[in-house]
């Protein structure tokens, strides 16, 4: 398939008055911003890192290293459960969707900083065709242009560098829409923990939910991700999460990309909007 390179070909829209207004006002709110003294452990995602994006976003890694340590996500989930105590500023990556440029570019500076990450991928476009990927991209995620998606080996070349795999579910479907089809719903949680632990040769033990708004997921569906023998799921909603009183099968997660300012990464990954969910990006 045509390979994607930048961000401008693959993500970038137009650019409405109010989205524009809004970005003014973000980096008005992060350049007052502190991330204080509290301790405190923050899940953080993004998507992509395109061929144009490797110098920013090795600046927002070293940007929040200075923040904060980033922790793998056994030690996330102890602190989650009480099992470690959150002493300190902690952050915890990961990254959704399955495009092979987050093992070509995030991948690498990962390494160079020793951070840990984790990375969710929809299984059935792993490997897959041009037409499938694009429909995926385009269709279903929404993006401006279908992106080159990993391969098996890409995965495993990603464990290699200290990445950990997770599920995406099979085909990117929102928890919500197939929770009452449990045969679905079965295909898709625990079936995309099959593909991975089929094809990698490890333990899939955690999966995060398409779209990940709190609107996207319901009772069956998470109880569907114990069942399936997940040691957790993880939303993109913003929370805080709180050691020994989360619940590890509804972890909140803040979204960046490394194309947003500074300031606007200093808003949200201090903690800001946390308890105000209307602060979505």
């Amino acid at each position: 398939m045509d390979k994607v390179q930048n961000y401008s070909d693959g993500v970038k829209r137009h650019k409405s008055m109010r989205s524009c207004l809004r970005s003014v006002w973000l980096s008005g709110l992060g350049s007052l911003a502190s991330s204080g003294q509290k301790p405190f452990l923050r899940c953080i995602f993004c998507h992509y890192v395109f061929d144009d994006q490797i110098a920013l976003f090795e600046r927002k890694i070293r940007y929040l290293k200075g923040l904060g340590s980033f922790v793998d996500t056994a030690t996330c989930l102890d602190m989650i459960e009480g099992k470690r105590p959150i002493d300190g500023r902690y952050f915890h990556l990961s990254f959704d969707d399955g495009f092979k440029n987050i093992v070509k570019n995030a991948a690498p500076v990962l390494k160079k900083y020793d951070v840990p990450a984790l990375f969710f991928v929809p299984t059935s476009f792993i490997d897959s065709s041009y037409a499938k990927v694009s429909d995926y991209c385009i269709r279903i995620a929404q993006y401006k242009n279908p992106i080159e998606m990993c391969s098996w080996d890409d995965l495993k070349s990603a464990m290699d560098m200290g990445i950990t795999i997770g599920s995406h579910t099979r085909t990117h479907a929102r928890f919500s829409d197939i929770s009452r089809d449990p045969v679905r719903l079965l295909d898709e949680v625990a079936g995309s923990k099959a593909d991975v632990e089929q094809h990698l040769g490890i333990e899939c033990a955690t999966i995060s939910w398409p779209y990940g708004k709190l609107s996207d997921a319901d009772k069956v569906s998470v109880s569907a991700t114990k069942t399936a023998g997940y040691r957790a799921c993880f939303g993109a909603f913003r929370g805080t999460v709180r050691g020994g009183e989360g619940d590890r099968f509804m972890i909140p997660r803040h979204h960046f990309e490394a194309q947003w300012p500074v300031s606007h990464v200093r808003f949200f990954l201090t903690g800001h909007g946390e308890s105000g969910r209307k602060l979505r990006y």
